[in-house]
C-alpha cells in the first residue's frame, strides 16, 4: 500500500530540517566538508529527498544566508526611504553593509565571500540590476548627480566600484592572515568617508 503524500507543512518541515543540518555541518566543519550524503545523513532523510528539495548543494548552501540578507535589504530600504540629501543614502547604505559584516560574521562569508568548492555546481548568475542592493546603491547615486552632488559617469559603473571598494577593506583582513592588516571594523569607516569625498567630486 502506497504511503500517503505528505501535507505541505511536512515538506516544509523537511526542508527546513536540511537547512538546518547543511548549517550545522557549516558551522563545525567547514564548506569543503560539505556534501549531499553528509547532510542526509545529519538530517536523517536519503540524498533523493534532499534534491527533492533543493535543485544543488550550491542552491542548499545559498538557501542559508537568504534570510539575514532580506532583513538587512529590508531595513536599509526602510532606512534610507526618510533620507533626502542623496550621497547621505549612500554612506547610510555603506554603512549598514559594513556593520551587518562585522555583527554577522559567518553569513557575511557565505553571501558575500562565498568561494564555491569544486564538488558544487556553479550558481546561476543573478544580473546586476535585479540585486536590490545594488539597485539602492545605484539609485542613490544617480540621484546625487542629478542634484550635481556626484561626479559624472555611468552610475552603476560607479556603485560596483564603491561596493567593491568597501567589500575589499572587510575581505581584505578577513582573507590575508599573514599581514597585521587592521581589522574592518576600524578601516571600513575611513574606507566609506574616502569613497564618498571621492564621488563627491562632481568636477570630476
Amino acid at each position: 500500500m502506497p504511503r500517503p503524500a505528505l501535507t505541505e507543512e511536512q515538506k516544509q518541515q523537511t526542508r527546513r530540517n536540511i537547512r538546518s543540518a547543511a548549517a550545522r555541518l557549516y558551522a563545525t566543519a567547514g564548506l569543503e566538508k560539505i556534501s549531499a550524503r553528509a547532510v542526509a545523513d545529519e538530517a536523517g532523510v536519503s540524498v533523493g529527498t534532499l534534491y527533492t528539495h533543493f535543485d544543488s548543494l550550491t542552491a542548499l548552501m545559498q538557501s542559508l544566508w537568504k534570510q539575514p540578507v532580506r532583513k538587512l535589504i529590508a531595513e536599509l530600504e526602510n532606512e534610507i526611504s526618510g533620507i533626502d540629501e542623496p550621497l547621505d543614502r549612500v554612506r547610510s547604505i555603506l554603512k549598514s553593509y559594513a556593520a551587518f559584516a562585522n555583527d554577522n560574521r559567518a553569513v557575511y562569508r557565505g553571501a558575500f565571500m562565498y568561494v564555491r568548492p569544486q564538488s558544487h555546481d556553479k550558481p546561476s548568475a543573478v544580473a546586476l540590476q535585479d540585486d536590490r542592493f545594488f539597485s539602492m546603491l545605484t539609485n542613490a547615486i544617480e540621484a546625487a548627480q542629478e542634484r550635481s552632488q556626484a561626479r559624472n559617469g555611468d552610475p552603476a559603473a560607479l556603485a560596483q566600484l564603491i561596493w567593491s571598494a568597501v567589500h575589499g577593506a572587510i575581505a581584505l583582513p578577513l582573507n590575508v592572515d599573514r599581514l597585521a592588516l587592521a581589522p574592518p571594523e576600524e578601516s571600513t569607516g575611513p574606507m566609506i568617508e574616502a569613497l564618498l569625498e571621492w564621488l563627491s567630486d562632481s568636477g570630476s
